[in-house]
């Protein structure tokens, strides 16, 4: 009786692995993406600019707020991470009802980096013809 139980708790363990496993694999190149962002930030969090560092003024004074000094610039970065984990929980946990908003939101980082580099463009090229 009791073997039998777990024999079934354990083929319910791997069925469960391997449905998991399957829609993951779904989702591998939007996961990948996401990784690969997180990767990028994590390295900018391990190696944030010295305390004396001249990017630090220029940024705020440019409207980065997390660009006061390196301390500030530190803790910013631990709220993005978890901030960005959590986001990555939200796709996750939506794979398999929304797939679709799943894409989007692995996604959403990218198109972050993306609106921010085109306002940036856009700056420069006002700042060009003014």
């Amino acid at each position: 009786m009791f073997q039998e139980k777990i024999k079934q708790v354990a083929k319910d363990v791997k069925n469960c692995v391997t449905e998991t496993l399957k829609l993951l694999w779904q989702f591998k190149w939007y996961i990948a993406l996401y990784m690969l962002y997180y990767i990028i930030f994590l390295a900018e969090y391990f190696n944030p600019p010295a305390a004396d560092d001249q990017i630090l003024n220029y940024e705020y004074m440019r409207g980065a707020w997390n660009y006061i000094n390196q301390e500030v610039y530190i803790h910013s970065m631990k709220l993005y991470s978890i901030i960005d984990t959590l986001i990555f929980l939200i796709g996750t946990s939506n794979m398999r009802n929304h797939p679709t908003l799943a894409k989007i939101i692995f996604t959403f980082p990218w198109i972050v980096v993306l609106l921010g580099t085109i306002v940036i463009i856009c700056e420069w090229l006002l700042d060009l013809i003014w």
